[in-house]
């Protein structure tokens, strides 16, 4: 057992007179005082465990407040009772989005340290002060993730028997001017139906829909929770609609038509498509398609005197494969199109002024939207976002493809070779795996397959033969960089083929079983 405490925070900023932290350093602490009383093979575990939790720690996210409660959406707040009001943080907090929550189970029962107890959320929270026509307001952004099917980009994808949703990120705009507040709230979340993506060592796994499970059950599940929570529902689903994206989209549409319920509504925007020859400009199809719905939807609004003036009656639902980049991309613009309406309806913005014509302000929005898609790519996949540049400057730059294939390589790296190990740790955090210490046999100490043993081989084989092409090479650079390049990548390459499937070269999850996974 241990304590882990956040010794170093950052200030973000001041909401509504609260102040938000991000947590930026933390101490482990053993509650024992010696490790005498475990096996070798125990205190070998043990430090890998606390290798996992320090891990999840230092992935940048962690946020809290001691007064306010950042689980809730300013319209959940608004809509409780007196006796909710009264509750602890810890006690009233949205369980989807407490990241602490299982390691704060003991606490929870003792009222007299709950105020040690802070709910703490992952994510990203952006706070600025602004001025457009020399009328200053707040403007404040916040993505909370769920701690619910928490995981990484390849090995959690789809649903959950319980209907919880991959990387579902609940995203609130909101907007304090004059004692006025207005919030705007979206969701993102993974295809929710069962579908697997296995890392195996291809750029792009196939997608696989799992055939031998009932669909609509977990799928009906997903959108009665989605619907209690924020009302009616519609599916803006982004993924390409040809290739092996194309049977995901078509289940898709298929089971939202089976649900048959009137509060679910789905449209299909193959965005690859759409865009392509850096047509980003054709974003703008999409936005216009659903604006009838977004006026309908609104948005929630108080005013100064804390009366409830409008409500948000629906939200809309991204998603693409990860439900990262092709998604931030279009909450950005429907979160600005909701803002233009807000700041004139508060009297910010003069009939006639668009937000894109504000500079200063602009760059504030496009950084801090780009900034939200870093973080949360980083959080699920293990680096920054793709498409920034768009968000940033509201162009496509051939820089920005450039970077895009950076990250794109790192993550076929990380989502490999490293996410077996940030799945573990993640599970180990959120309590999906609990270490007993009278264990016998450890799901760590995995005898290593030969095919494993035999790459030692393959790698030094490699090596002799680009040392022989130097010595053997023509008398020119480009002869002699052709027989290394050619000799070299095709003895690496052969002996993989010859000795590894390459799912079996994966690091995978060793801590939660496949199946509970799946």
């Amino acid at each position: 057992m241990y304590l882990i405490v956040i010794t170093r925070r950052k200030k973000v900023g001041d909401f509504l007179q609260h102040s938000i932290w991000k947590a930026s350093d933390f101490d482990i602490i053993s509650y024992k005082k010696t490790m005498l009383h475990l096996t070798d093979m125990q205190l070998q575990d043990n430090k890998t465990f606390l290798a996992m939790i320090s891990h999840v720690l230092s992935v940048d996210g962690f946020y809290y407040s001691n007064s306010y409660d950042l689980t809730h959406t300013l319209q959940r707040l608004a809509n409780t009772s007196p006796e909710f009001q009264e509750m602890s943080l810890l006690e009233r907090a949205d369980q989807r989005f407490v990241w602490n929550g299982h390691l704060l189970r003991e606490f929870s029962a003792q009222p007299e340290i709950q105020k040690f107890a802070i709910p703490v959320i992952h994510g990203f929270i952006a706070i600025h002060s602004c001025s457009i026509n020399g009328k200053n307001f707040d403007w404040f952004l916040v993505s909370r993730r769920s701690c619910f099917r928490a995981g990484v980009r390849y090995y959690v994808r789809g649903i959950d028997s319980e209907g919880h949703a991959a990387n579902f990120v609940e995203t609130e705009q909101i907007i304090h001017y004059m004692g006025n507040k207005a919030s705007f709230v979206q969701t993102r979340g993974s295809i929710p139906f069962f579908w697997s993506q296995r890392p195996n060592l291809k750029y792009k796994p196939k997608p696989q829909i799992n055939k031998a499970v009932n669909h609509m059950d977990g799928f009906q599940r997903h959108f009665d929770s989605q619907i209690i929570s924020y009302g009616k529902q519609v599916v803006i689903n982004l993924v390409n609609q040809k290739g092996s994206e194309k049977p995901l989209e078509q289940a898709f549409a298929q089971m939202v038509s089976s649900l048959g319920n009137g509060m679910v509504r789905y449209f299909a925007f193959d965005f690859h498509k759409e865009c392509s020859k850096m047509r980003w400009d054709r974003l703008q199809i999409l936005v216009k398609q659903v604006a009838e719905t977004q006026d309908d939807f609104g948005y929630f609004l108080v005013d100064a005197e804390g009366r409830v003036v409008m409500q948000q009656d629906g939200i809309f639902r991204s998603n693409c494969m990860d439900c990262l980049d092709r998604t931030n991309v279009i909450q950005s613009l429907l979160a600005r199109r909701s803002l233009q309406i807000q700041l004139q309806r508060l009297g910010v913005l003069h009939v006639g002024q668009n937000i894109e014509e504000q500079v200063q302000f602009e760059k504030v929005y496009k950084n801090a939207w780009a900034d939200n898609a870093n973080a949360c790519a980083k959080q699920y996949a293990g680096t920054g976002a793709l498409k920034t540049d768009f968000t940033r400057t509201g162009k496509r730059t051939q820089w920005g493809l450039v970077m895009d294939g950076w990250n794109s390589l790192i993550r076929y790296y990380k989502n490999n070779f490293s996410d077996g190990f940030r799945q573990d740790s993640i599970d180990l955090f959120l309590g999906n795996y609990s270490v007993e210490e009278g264990y016998s046999t450890s799901p760590l100490n995995v005898q290593a397959d030969w095919k494993f043993l035999a790459l030692p081989i393959i790698m030094v084989v490699a090596f002799s033969m680009c040392i022989i092409c130097l010595l053997m090479a023509g008398d020119t650079w480009t002869e002699t960089l052709a027989y290394v390049l050619f000799w070299g990548f095709a003895s690496i390459g052969t002996g993989a083929i010859i000795l590894f499937n390459g799912k079996d070269f994966v690091d995978t999850p060793k801590l939660v079983q496949k199946e509970k996974m799946d």
